[in-house]
């Protein structure tokens, strides 16, 4: 599996940061095992921003920084004491914008699975892994409804164990998870995911199914069905 999604990633051409706002890396760090893992981190209430939450290891570039690469790799040093010399950077996915305007940029890197992490610093509570086959699975714990520039939306949360993986952080994982697709699947999930966060007719996700099934510019079926899985009936 973990073959297939380094080959799949190395191709993907993410979106590029932005120019005009403020820049920031985060580590999307893959454990290199037999179900391959997303290492994630609860941040700590003391810190100032995104207190309590689950988020990718990360933060702001400095001017020392000569890559958005090297951002990510030292904010997760920084933090969780992951070893920067023990990540083997495979590529990026999608640059996202924040609600603060910052573009964060996600960078995707193999590690081993005895790799060591700190539990307890200063900015992080917890760190803690998800195997990738749970969200393949897309069991999603709510569906949370978003306006942004009047514009409004809909983000998938899921929760593992005790953790909720929401907001920005959840929007990178599902990035992330179609960037591992190959071209065919990455088109139609790219799609789905569209419309969930754009269409209003499912209760849960938003998904308008069409009269009859359309094809996209190369021919393929677009999917016809909702793919909302185990949203809360409240939305």
């Amino acid at each position: 599996m973990l073959n297939q999604i380094t080959t799949k990633l190395k191709t993907y051409e993410g979106n590029p940061p932005v120019e005009d706002l403020r820049k920031a890396a985060v580590l999307i760090a893959i454990v290199d095992c037999d179900d391959p893992e997303l290492i994630y981190t609860l941040r700590s209430n003391k810190v100032g921003s995104h207190g309590g939450e689950v988020s990718f290891p990360g933060g702001m570039r400095e001017k020392e920084d000569t890559s958005l690469e090297m951002t990510a790799l030292r904010e997760s040093e920084e933090e969780t004491g992951l070893n920067r010399g023990q990540v083997h950077i495979i590529g990026s996915t999608d640059t996202v914008v924040s609600r603060y305007n910052v573009s964060v940029t996600p960078y995707v890197g193999i590690v081993p699975p005895d790799i060591k992490l700190n539990n307890d610093s200063e900015e992080i509570e917890a760190c803690f892994r998800v195997p990738i086959s749970f969200l393949l699975e897309d069991k999603r714990h709510r569906n949370d409804h978003i306006e942004k520039n009047g514009e409004s939306f809909f983000m998938p949360a899921y929760k593992f164990e005790s953790f909720i993986i929401w907001g920005l952080t959840a929007m990178m994982t599902v990035d992330e998870i179609v960037a591992m697709q190959d071209k065919r699947e990455r088109r139609k999930k790219a799609w789905v995911i569209k419309q969930l966060m754009t269409a209003r007719d499912c209760l849960g996700c938003g998904f308008v199914p069409f009269k009859e099934a359309e094809l996209d510019d190369d021919g393929y079926e677009i999917p016809n069905e909702c793919t909302c899985f185990g949203h809360d009936e409240e939305l």
